[in-house]
């Protein structure tokens, strides 16, 4: 038994690597009492970062796409070569800043009713992100925390609701759901009711999974005792305006998939994240016109 992988990490990379020596060293610099191995998928990022991988991390296990295959199908791909008993779902712009990984997993092996878990999540600067949140309704594309009703308003109703900003996080907490970017899940849950939903590009996968974690009696938890920083949109600076149209396209299918909304409402969805593109698009536009200048 000593000798079984206790935990698979798994690492999409799509042109991060200048995230990815950080992330690596933070997971082998992290004391931690276990066997763990580490799978890295890259989406044909069309650089150096396989063989520099290979002679810097010879110890990683590499799977390489000749195309971008998104964060899902990739995803899947490590899972499935993976053993651990347990899985990190694990963004290349984190780091594990403080804590042990393997008291994560000692709370999940005294929980079997966990089937997900999620870290405390800071920006660089170290300030709190809010990691968990509650399940997300038709309101939420005006309230997440990148709306414009929050950033003008951060103490409006439906924002605090939405990102669970009331909550105590001094202590473990069930939750909704918790970011894919450093997502703990068992393999048994996986196994008893699906990987990844593929038809997720990227965004939303993981509030799909831990939604249909709770609908198969599995409880997803926040743990205050492991922090990760991670540089916010760093894995999709290259293209943001893509990502946003990714995370839109994600919302739309989240909403369909899971709230089964007649014509009427699923035209209100989709007018309200294809205004809300439009006016991200304009922001981006108007500042890539002040940086010209």
């Amino acid at each position: 038994m000593k000798d079984e992988i206790a935990l698979s990490i798994i690492i999409v990379n799509y042109k991060a690597k200048r995230f990815l020596k950080g992330c690596l060293d933070s997971i082998y610099n992290t004391k931690n009492n276990l066997r763990f191995e580490i799978w890295l998928i890259d989406n044909s990022s069309k650089d150096d970062t396989v063989p520099w991988v290979k002679e810097n991390f010879p110890q990683v296990n590499l799977i390489e796409n000749g195309w971008n295959s998104g964060f899902s199908k990739a995803a899947n791909q490590g899972i499935r070569e993976s053993q651990g008993e347990y899985l990190l779902l694990l963004n290349p712009d984190t780091k594990i800043s403080e804590g042990k990984i393997d008291q994560l997993l000692r709370f999940m092996d005294e929980n079997p009713e966990a089937g997900i878990c999620g870290p405390k999540m800071v920006d660089e600067k170290g300030e709190l992100l809010y990691s968990c949140r509650s399940f997300p309704d038709f309101l939420t594309s005006i309230s997440s925390s990148q709306s414009v009703l929050n950033r003008l308003f951060p103490h409006n109703p439906l924002s605090r609701k939405y990102l669970l900003k009331d909550l105590d996080r001094t202590g473990i907490k069930e939750v909704d759901w918790v970011s894919g970017s450093c997502l703990f899940a068992r393999r048994k849950m996986l196994e008893q009711m699906g990987l990844l939903d593929e038809n997720f590009f990227m965004f939303c996968e993981d509030t799909d999974l831990c939604l249909r974690a709770k609908k198969n009696g599995w409880k997803v938890f926040y743990f205050p005792f492991l922090t990760v920083a991670h540089q916010v949109g760093g894995s999709a600076s290259l293209n943001p305006l893509r990502a946003k149209l990714e995370h839109h396209r994600s919302m739309y299918y989240f909403f369909k998939k899971h709230y089964h909304p007649n014509f009427i409402f699923r035209l209100l969805v989709y007018l309200s994240l294809l205004l809300r593109l439009v006016f991200l698009s304009l922001v981006y536009s108007f500042t890539g016109l002040l940086k010209k200048k």
